[in-house]
């Protein structure tokens, strides 16, 4: 933290992600309609950037001291409604595509169980794995191709599995910046003590993540240069 509060809580590096595996979908299926794909690019924008992070701070309250529960929910809330409004114009502009519209049901279904105190089961791993990389991959691939096969599903698969890897040593940055004082030593097995300090734990797996995440973003460009010289 430490920017905008309004920036901090859309935690963009996520919502980017999202949308990077959007255009995977798109061009792996190698069909291109600037005015669907621009509509879905926003509906994930305001989906995951805007209704689901705003959503969850407005019932977890990690930030409320700068930001109330009621704002949180307003500003989640409406961009849900936009996020669908964008996702429907798509939906209409593709002949309202079953396969498509099923997947938009899917994220607003994990937007809305993922933050709520009573479905607080699905705030797991595997739901951000699905809903920031699986469902937008197959999203892009149906908008662009209109059918689905194994083709996507192995798309969406790879893409929730490079989600997974990524996120899992956030948590554990997350828990060792919460810690109530700094570690100070940790005994290895022989009993040899070792200086240890906050740094020491997060400085790596953070540099690990923010390589994930370049490539992540890196990959429809890679992908576009294949499909342009194959």
């Amino acid at each position: 933290m430490g920017h905008n509060i309004y920036v901090d809580l859309m935690y963009l590096p996520y919502t980017f992600l999202s949308i990077s595996y959007l255009l995977d979908g798109i061009i792996v299926a190698g069909r291109f309609l600037i005015t669907a794909d621009a509509f879905l690019i926003l509906a994930y924008f305001f989906g995951h950037g805007f209704a689901s992070h705003f959503i969850n701070e407005a019932y977890s309250s990690h930030f409320a001291e700068s930001i109330s529960a009621s704002k949180a929910k307003v500003i989640g809330y409406f961009s849900l409604l936009l996020s669908s409004f964008f996702g429907l114009t798509a939906a209409a502009i593709l002949k309202w595509n079953i396969y498509l519209l099923a997947v938009g049901v899917l994220e607003i279904f994990f937007m809305i169980t993922y933050n709520l105190p009573l479905t607080s089961f699905f705030h797991n791993d595997l739901v951000v794995s699905v809903a920031v990389g699986s469902l937008p991959a197959l999203a892009g691939y149906i908008a662009a191709d209109g059918s689905l096969s194994m083709m996507p599903f192995l798309l969406a698969a790879l893409c929730g599995l490079i989600v997974s890897l990524e996120i899992t040593p956030s948590r554990f940055i997350k828990r060792w910046r919460r810690m109530p004082s700094e570690p100070v030593k940790v005994v290895l097995k022989d009993g040899t003590e070792v200086a240890l300090s906050l740094n020491d734990l997060v400085n790596r797996p953070e540099r690990v993540i923010k390589i994930m995440l370049v490539i992540s973003y890196l990959l429809p460009a890679f992908l576009f240069l294949l499909r342009i010289c194959s």
